[in-house]
């Protein structure tokens, strides 16, 4: 698998993340809204809430992941010099998350793509 291929699968899976994301975080607004205007009692209300509340979490972590993989793409586009206009990617954040323990350096992003060549 060349560069390019490489690049194309990356960014069909950073766009079917970004719409999994979106229908995901539609479907809870919905299930919140009926949920607060449903007559379950206060505690079951808060329940559920709470599970929606975790799973939005989780949907955030993931984005952090697909941020990273985002990162990899425009710096091996960056690296190997390819037009990063036909695969509709946006710029990477320059800090996804400070508090994120997982935060991968240039360097690392070089080492790792080297791995995967190899």
């Amino acid at each position: 698998m060349n560069s390019e291929e490489l690049i194309k699968e990356l960014c069909d899976v950073i766009k079917e993340s970004e719409e999994n994301a979106s229908l995901i975080y539609e479907n809870f607004e919905y299930i919140q809204s009926y949920i607060n205007s449903s007559n379950l009692s206060m505690k079951v209300k808060g329940q559920i809430n709470d599970k929606i509340s975790t799973s939005l979490g989780v949907l955030q972590h993931q984005d952090l992941h697909r941020q990273k993989i985002e990162r990899v793409v425009n710096f091996v586009c960056d690296k190997y010099d390819i037009d990063k206009s036909k695969y509709n990617i946006a710029d990477s954040a320059k800090i996804i998350d400070k508090n994120d323990g997982d935060i991968v350096s240039d360097d690392e992003l070089e080492a790792l793509i080297k791995q995967m060549q190899g």
